[in-house]
């Protein structure tokens, strides 16, 4: 049975992933300063919220 919390979870770390890449409508010039702003975070912030996105996204993708 696929947990709805996973699948739940995986919404915000997609949000984070494609901040992070400037990807989907954040790539769009009218939201692009989302991901400027997201480069100038601290790496000691960033690099623990994209392991823990890349985790739930791993995680939902195998119980679906």
């Amino acid at each position: 049975m696929i947990n709805p919390w996973v699948i739940a979870a995986m919404i915000p770390a997609m949000v984070i992933v494609m901040i992070h890449f400037a990807i989907g409508p954040f790539g769009h010039p009218t939201r692009l300063h989302w991901h400027m702003r997201w480069k100038q975070w601290p790496a000691g912030i960033k690099t623990p919220l994209l392991l823990i996105a890349a985790i739930l996204l791993a995680a939902g993708a195998s119980h679906a």
